[in-house]
């Protein structure tokens, strides 16, 4: 058993007095091992202020455990503990380093689609209206009222003086030249966003 030659102490009977909450053994074993414990979480983490978070934590949970740690050879324990923790922490570093590349390139597929969706729709738009004004004037004025400002079938049937079958036929006949004129599956994205 290594001897602390400096207080004349082996580290197991620190420990012994630590578990009888000696606050002197606990610092004379801190003392004795903090700077060879720090050196081996610095050569994983190569990051000093984690390195020195790290054997805090597991003084600190020497501490709080002293009188449930039971190790002949406390050194080997502290080492394989702060150990796992540098190697935990390296993991977590690693996962999130994985989480985020994958909500990065999550998103940049997103916004790509978004962008493509976004051309589909204005390109959409600008063969609409290009079609709608090779509507027939009355019809074109039926189908812009309905579509474009949102009136109702009775509201356009008395703005223009017209009956309401005239008016649903006036629809009915400019969505049947648009769909020979614009791709379907356009035709019915454009016309369920600005349909009331």
């Amino acid at each position: 058993m290594q001897m602390n030659t400096s207080y004349k102490h082996t580290y197991s009977e620190l420990l012994v007095l630590i578990g009888q909450d000696d606050i002197e053994a606990f610092e004379m074993l801190y003392n004795a091992l903090w700077r060879p414990l720090f050196v081996r979480v610095y050569t994983i983490l190569k990051d000093r202020q984690i390195s020195e978070d790290i054997v805090q934590e597991v003084w600190i949970d020497v501490w709080q455990r002293r009188k449930t740690i039971k190790n002949e050879n406390i050194e080997a324990y502290l080492f394989r503990a702060v150990r796992f923790k540098a190697y935990n922490h390296y993991r977590n570093i690693a996962k999130r380093r994985t989480i985020l590349q994958n909500i990065l390139a999550s998103s940049k597929a997103v916004l790509h689609n978004n962008i493509e969706e976004s051309m589909n729709l204005m390109e959409t738009k600008k063969a609409l209206l290009k079609s709608v004004a090779t509507l027939p004037p009355k019809c074109k004025k039926v189908f812009e009222l309905s579509r474009f400002e949102g009136l109702k079938n009775k509201e356009i049937s008395q703005k223009l003086s017209i009956s309401q079958r005239t008016v649903e036929n006036h629809i009915s006949n400019a969505l049947k030249v648009l769909k020979t004129e614009i791709p379907l599956h356009s035709v019915s994205l454009l016309i369920s966003l600005i349909c009331c």
